[in-house]
């Protein structure tokens, strides 16, 4: 565990995608953790300081739109194996995203959307603006258009079931794999279609984006708190966070910020 009052930074871990790609920003995943950058714990993972943290955080670029996708939550992934996985996006720029099916949408309407090639028919599309952040909860259907860029805090997962891909082909010339049955099985079809909103609180996760203008001070909590400068530089205790930078604050840490611009701060739930 890292000592009371370490604000960590991390190398860059970019996961370059056939739709874009992906910046692992704050991650003990085994897969792949982060990795120190700077300070006494230089070089350090954070699955080895921080063994079972339980939040990923990500941003996301979308050249292109991603596949139509749903995660397992606490109870499905008992039947599809895999972690499960709960996630929030908060908007970087205005964008397009899929979240949601229709309402009355039926496990025989989505199977035979997949095989028409008609996916988008069933899914709510929302115009998304710089600062919304949307509730993505495992079991409900969701996708990422084309252009957007979206910061992301996640349960600590690998797992994505693919269940549409917009009829696209891979490097390699061919369709990329789909995880059909697996998704029917991952769908949760009572969850309601997310509305954005500004913060969340889950029983995973909380969020909230902070509006500073000079000095802000966050209050020590006894968990590992997330920052990223999502628009702005900061000092955090010293600690320098230039725009769409990430750091790990230690639990019991108080937090001064200094600067001006959105600073988003997620701990676990």
């Amino acid at each position: 565990m890292i000592d009371k009052g370490s604000i960590l930074k991390f190398a860059l871990d970019l996961h370059p995608a056939l739709w874009g790609g992906e910046s692992w920003e704050v991650s003990a995943h085994p897969s792949a953790p982060s990795v120190v950058s700077g300070g006494v714990y230089d070089g350090r993972g954070l699955d080895e300081l921080c063994p079972g943290f339980p939040l990923l955080a990500k941003v996301i670029y979308a050249k292109d739109r991603l596949s139509v996708q749903v995660h397992p939550n606490e109870r499905t992934c008992m039947v599809t194996g895999g972690e499960p996985k709960t996630e929030m996006w908060a908007m970087l720029e205005d964008g397009v995203i899929y979240a949601g099916l229709r309402p009355g949408t039926t496990p025989s309407d989505v199977k035979a959307a997949v095989e028409s090639g008609r996916f988008e028919e069933l899914l709510v599309r929302h115009e998304a603006k710089k600062g919304d952040v949307f509730f993505i909860p495992g079991g409900l259907v969701h996708a990422i258009g084309a252009g957007s860029v979206i910061y992301e805090v996640q349960q600590s997962s690998n797992t994505t079931f693919r269940l549409y891909d917009w009829n696209r082909v891979g490097v390699d010339g061919r369709p990329r794999e789909l995880h059909v049955e697996k998704s029917l099985q991952a769908i949760d079809y009572s969850l309601p279609v997310p509305s954005p909103a500004k913060g969340v609180d889950c029983p995973f996760f909380h969020f909230k984006q902070i509006c500073v203008a000079g000095i802000a001070t966050l209050p020590s909590v006894a968990c590992c708190t997330v920052l990223f400068s999502a628009e702005g530089s900061f000092s955090a205790n010293g600690v320098e966070l230039r725009s769409r930078e990430s750091a790990l604050a230690a639990p019991s840490t108080p937090i001064s910020v200094e600067g001006e611009g959105v600073l988003f701060a997620a701990t676990q739930g």
